[in-house]
């Protein structure tokens, strides 16, 4: 006889049952009892068989405490009745996160450092929340070109206004 916890589906616990091969099984149950022998949910009634392999769907809580036992009570026609239990363990990793029992721990080796600035400037060129403020007012470091002043100076606009964002644009262009 082996009784198996599978997974659990709501607020029911999906339970293997195998009954033992050639006894006239007259019935049978399975429950889930807290450690302290205290039912967790109403046991299941299975019906007769001759022995096989049966999945029933038994009612309890969302989370089994420690220690919760799967109980089963098999009455065999003229002969003893017999009871086995299994100690649940706590499913753990993936296991558990398949099963929905539980969160995947993940762990973490990686090292926070800080952007560099040319990596900064990269994206406060696409998300303009991201450049902070004494970067808004600093001037470029590279000077425009010569034929970038020079084409500036055609339309009338002294090199030293043009911002920040549109110095980039400009050198992107010249590249």
């Amino acid at each position: 006889m082996n009784l198996e916890v599978l997974e659990r589906v709501d607020s029911r616990w999906r339970v293997r049952v195998d009954l033992p091969v050639g006894a006239p099984v007259r019935g049978f149950t399975v429950g889930l009892v807290g450690p302290d022998g205290i039912p967790l949910g109403p046991a299941v009634v299975g019906p007769e068989s001759p022995g096989a392999r049966v999945v029933l769907e038994v009612r309890g809580p969302r989370e089994l405490p420690p220690g919760a036992i799967a109980r089963i009570v098999v009455h065999i026609e003229g002969g003893p009745v017999l009871t086995h239990e299994v100690v649940l363990a706590r499913r753990r990793g993936l296991h558990a996160w398949l099963s929905a029992d539980g969160r995947l721990p993940v762990t973490s080796t990686a090292e926070v450092a800080p952007l560099a600035p040319a990596d900064r400037r990269q994206l406060a060129r696409r998300w303009c929340w991201l450049q902070s403020e004494s970067a808004a007012t600093a001037k470029p470091t590279e000077p425009l070109s010569a034929e970038l002043r020079d084409m500036l100076a055609d339309f009338d606009v002294d090199a030293d206004d043009v911002s920040d964002e549109l110095c980039d644009r400009l050198r992107g262009k010249e590249r």
